[in-house]
């Protein structure tokens, strides 16, 4: 038996009810013709108008017995449907979502994560949102020692931060729900989630299990062997140095890149103090003043003529990095007798960091660099829950790995006393989706082009450093050794 609660009002709706959990996207599920229970007693259905308000609290609970079990907790979205006919039944379809949404409809952030071991910088961002009932859950990555530098959230939602730091860390991340009013964040290496029991492929596991259907696709819609990572700003990998003549007047100074970190700065061959405008504006007193992202730095005091002022500084420049899956390209130029390069193109300015650059790279690569096998088992039973991890013991070889369970959708038809559980797997541990079908804060914007508008291609030099990473190559173009050409859209088809 099924009991539904809206703003602690118990309502009914359709026999079939169907609930959809999701790695990342937002859980969600569809009331359709839904009205009071109450109206049941006097099956007086047309005078009177079920209209929930917006947000408000829903709850469905499974109940055997006394016993009651919370199995799905969220706030009314969208309200559809209401006949107005003064004669019709004035039922509402309702959508409901989960409380996941709030971590891309809530406030954006407006903090900096700065030398933060990983587990604090999450903890960092769920201390920011605590009052939407998030709370820290299990943090189970290889590298938590690992520091984020320097990150601004600022205008970002804090699913966004989770998305980076998982990509950063190659690291997999959801949500669980602890109560009706708790949600916890969880973070886990693949290798380390938690683990279900395998799926044997015997008539007696089919049968115990109430195993209804299982079948597999296999895609490589979003397969790439070569991950190229851009960034408008990131901090260069070397330091530079500059020398500059004062020239005993201005207190201005400029540099021939934007400025990310300066580690020193001389004036004939003397140190000088140095710290960056909001620590100036903090009272910190220094010769010199900086502002990251800017070409000039000020002195304190007016120069002589003549003096010489020496500047070593992380520079801010455009970052390119590119990832490559040797093997997997060698696998495909063997079979198809052409070159085996499958190239993906992505822009991220939420990173200023060429090696957090590289990591994310990396993470397409790791999990998109193969093909996605995708299971779907529809049973009678409850087998697994969303983030697990199995192993399925297939009739072909091809199959018998192990998979994350990405989605589970839980259609009840009520009259008939009846449960189906459906469940999505993916081979490659692939979950990324936006929280939203409207979401659009996402870090990756994508854009279309105009008429007019201009693109800039970069054109690989075959000189290039390569270096490995992992399981995983990394080609490094050459400062200086990138040909840009900028092509005009003439017209839009």
């Amino acid at each position: 038996m099924i009991k539904i609660l809206i703003d602690n009002e118990e309502v009914v709706s359709d026999s079939n009810l169907q609930i959809k959990e999701e790695m990342l996207s937002t859980s969600s599920t569809i009331l359709k013709n839904c009205y009071p229970a109450s109206w049941e007693l006097d099956k007086d259905y047309t005078s009177r108008y079920y209209f929930p308000k917006d947000y408000s609290k829903c709850k469905i609970y499974e109940v055997d017995g006394e016993n009651e079990t919370l199995i799905f907790c969220g706030c009314v979205k969208n309200t559809g449907n209401i006949n107005l006919i003064p004669t019709e039944p004035h039922y509402v379809d309702l959508q409901i979502l989960d409380f996941k949404t709030l971590l891309s409809e809530g406030e954006t952030l407006n903090f900096v994560i700065n030398d933060k071991t990983i587990p604090e910088a999450i903890q960092q961002v769920i201390d920011s949102i605590s009052d939407y009932g998030f709370v820290l859950g299990n943090i189970q990555i290889l590298s938590p020692d690992d520091k984020i530098n320097a990150y601004s959230t600022l205008n970002k939602t804090a699913y966004d931060v989770f998305q980076y730091i998982a990509d950063v860390t190659q690291s997999r991340w959801t949500t669980r729900m602890i109560d009706e009013n708790t949600i916890a964040i969880d973070f886990y290496d693949p290798s380390l989630m938690p683990q279900a029991s395998p799926i044997l492929n015997t008539h007696d596991y089919m049968c115990q299990n109430k195993i209804v259907d299982i079948s597999f696709n296999y895609s490589t819609n979003d397969y790439r062997n070569k991950q190229i990572m851009t960034s408008d700003e990131v901090f260069a990998n070397i330091t530079q140095t500059e020398t500059i003549i004062a020239d005993g007047y201005s207190k201005n100074f400029m540099c021939q890149n934007k400025i990310g970190v300066v580690t020193s700065i001389t004036v004939n061959g003397v140190n000088s103090t140095f710290a960056t405008k909001s620590e100036s504006e903090l009272g910190v007193t220094a010769d010199f003043i900086y502002t990251p992202g800017e070409m000039t730095f000020n002195s304190r005091n007016t120069l002589s003529t003549g003096s010489v002022i020496v500047i070593t500084y992380y520079a801010i420049v455009k970052g390119r990095e590119i990832v490559l899956n040797s093997s997997e390209i060698t696998r495909i130029n063997t079979q198809t007798n052409r070159k085996g390069v499958i190239s993906r193109y992505e822009n991220r300015n939420d990173t200023l960091s060429s090696d957090e650059l590289i990591k994310i790279g990396q993470s397409y690569i790791k999990y998109k660099g193969n093909a996605e096998i995708t299971l779907k088992i529809v049973s009678e039973n409850d087998l697994f829950n969303v983030g697990e991890i199995v192993n399925y013991n297939a009739p072909l070889e091809e199959l018998s790995i192990d998979y994350m369970i990405k989605s589970k959708t839980i259609d009840m038809y009520i009259g008939a006393n009846k449960t189906f559980y459906t469940y999505e797997l993916s081979s490659n541990f692939n979950s990324e989706n936006a929280i939203n079908y409207f979401d659009n804060q996402r870090a990756k914007n994508q854009g279309n082009l105009g008429q007019g508008d201009t693109i800039t291609r970069d054109i690989d030099i075959e000189s290039t450093a390569l270096i490995q990473f992992y399981d995983y190559s990394i080609e490094k173009i050459q400062i200086g050794t990138t040909t840009t050409l900028d092509f005009a859209l003439d017209s839009v088809l």
